[in-house]
């Protein structure tokens, strides 16, 4: 399970100063699955692998569908928008397929 963690960081206005609105500034920090099964993962866990984002999340899903499962990571480059750069940062992430 994946947990996403908000960090809000207030900035106070100047004294006297009436007229400044309130800065706040939120950011969002990606946390990435770890031994992820590419065989079984849906969309919202391929998303939160580097450099996967909707549309490879998809193709990974219609390459799936159309192909069964995936006999090794490499056949990941199989599926449009995966590179061998692509396919490197992700291993730390997936499973190992035997």
């Amino acid at each position: 399970m994946a947990v996403l963690f908000i960090c809000v960081v207030g900035f106070s206005t100047l004294p006297g100063d009436v007229s400044a609105k309130s800065n706040t500034k939120v950011t969002t920090q990606k946390v990435l699955p770890e031994n992820l099964d590419i065989n079984s993962a849906d969309k919202d866990l391929l998303v939160q692998l580097p450099g996967i984002g909707p549309k490879t999340a998809d193709a990974i899903l219609k390459y799936r569908k159309a192909n069964g499962e995936f006999k090794s990571l490499e056949d990941l480059t199989n599926v449009k928008g995966i590179g061998n750069k692509t396919l490197a940062k992700l291993k730390p992430y997936l499973k190992k397929i035997s």
